[in-house]
């Protein structure tokens, strides 16, 4: 099945609404550099003038700090000060959460908010994503967004493609193996997934469409950036997703990427297309004998004239059929009728084609021939190969064709001009005495 036809019938419709959700999610989505002391502002829902600006990581805990209870104030410092990041960092930790108490003065009241920490260390460069939530907008937050992926899609991932690092906001619990929850390291991880679950035929070019150089490249062109694959599920076997790349903020190259299962709806057009396919066949094909009938030979007769130079059409005509089904019955007429089918399967070419045109008449076409005698070789093995069939009725009946034989480009460039010439040439080898062939 085409990416077009997929992409018609399963590109979400309701993005805005993901987006929306994401954005309310966190309070704040900061990038620490713990080294330089300073923190960039992704997202901040107090402050929005302050995104995509930088200050001092020190004064912006200070800040934060002091709607803290000393308790609270003190876990802060001691996990997410420059100096405990970096310590973090040294001992090879990843990722860490906090839940903490803040004190909302507005309403006299205890608020929680819930901090994530992903750091991520490349040579002696060190960065940390800190994702802060508010606990009590939470739960309907992450109803929203695990709605969403109930009803659309497997997961979707926060991906910093700056930094090669990603967080999973939510996975499905559909059966489909998942990627890590937090990763620093996308590429390689995107690759061990990929070998581990993604079906052979799919894996380099899965591979190649989630490098995150390709995924820039094809969201700056595009603003979309989507392919299809078939993926392994432990229970249900063969799965069909979709992933998709879109821009969450183009300047610091943050990315959303979702998958989407759409298994179904391929197995659906999948079936769809097979019965097409199977209607089409049945409609060019002889229901007696599996051959092709005169619609679907003479489609492919006059699509192969366009590209053979030289070739020829043999028109075979049963001699004594009707004293066959006379003699012997319409069954025994029916069985002959397809062991002449076998003969011209056998005494002809894969490339070659057969067609069975009428009663007991019978086209095939030789494609590429180097020479007339190689037509004339062809119908000298099918006359004797149909003449041996007498024995099958201990000879009550004789059973042979007469062939006429119209060669391209001598006898004409079109099916209509050959079928007709190849026609009377059998029916002049017929008038000569029968089980022969005929060769203007």
């Amino acid at each position: 099945m085409s990416e077009t036809k997929e992409k018609n019938h399963l590109q979400p419709d309701n993005e805005t609404g993901l987006m929306d959700a994401v954005n309310q999610m966190f309070y704040s989505v900061l990038l620490v550099n713990p080294k330089e002391d300073s923190v960039l502002i992704l997202q901040d829902h107090d402050c929005p003038e302050t995104v995509q600006t930088r200050m001092n990581w020190t004064e912006y805990l200070e800040r934060y700090s002091a709607i803290l209870t000393e308790e609270e104030h003190a876990k802060v410092w001691k996990r997410l000060s420059s100096h405990a990041l970096l310590a973090a960092a040294s001992g090879k930790e990843t990722s860490f959460t906090l839940d903490v108490s803040c004190l909302n003065q507005k309403q006299n009241h205890t608020d929680w908010s819930t901090i994530s920490a992903v750091i991520k260390q490349t040579g002696s460069s060190v960065s940390a994503y800190i994702f802060i939530r508010q606990s009590n907008e939470e739960h309907l937050l992450k109803s929203i967004i695990n709605l969403y992926v109930y009803n659309t899609c497997d997961y979707f991932i926060y991906l910093n493609a700056q930094n090669n690092s990603y967080v999973m906001f939510s996975g499905s619990n559909n059966g489909t193996p998942l990627p890590p929850e937090i990763c620093n390291d996308y590429a390689s991880a995107l690759v061990e997934y990929a070998r581990n679950y993604v079906v052979p035929e799919d894996q380099e070019m899965v591979i190649r469409e989630m490098q995150i150089d390709r995924v820039l490249e094809q969201l700056d062109l595009y603003g979309v950036h989507s392919f299809y694959c078939g993926v392994t599920d432990p229970i249900r076997g063969y799965t069909r997703k979709q992933l998709s790349y879109r821009y969450y903020d183009r300047n610091t190259r943050m990315v959303l990427l979702s998958r989407t299962d759409v298994t179904d709806v391929y197995l659906e057009e999948r079936l769809r297309q097979e019965e097409l396919k199977n209607a089409y066949h049945q409609a060019e094909t002889d229901t007696l004998t599996g051959l092709l009938n005169y619609k679907g030979l003479r489609s492919r007769v006059e699509a192969a004239l366009a590209e053979d130079k030289q070739s020829a059409l043999l028109f075979i005509d049963l001699d004594n059929f009707k004293q066959v089904n006379d003699t012997l019955g319409h069954m025994e007429g029916n069985r002959l009728l397809c062991q002449i089918a076998q003969i011209l399967r056998t005494q002809t070419r894969m490339q070659d084609f057969q067609g069975r045109v009428g009663g007991d008449e019978f086209v095939v076409y030789l494609r590429n021939i180097r020479t007339p005698e190689q037509a004339t070789g062809c119908a000298r093995r099918i006359c004797d190969a149909v003449s041996r069939l007498s024995d099958t009725w201990n000879n009550t009946v004789p059973v042979s064709c007469s062939i006429g034989i119209a060669i391209v480009p001598k006898d004409g460039l079109d099916y209509t001009t050959l079928f007709t010439s190849a026609d009377q040439l059998a029916y002049r080898a017929k008038s000569a005495g029968k089980n022969r062939y005929y060769l203007l």
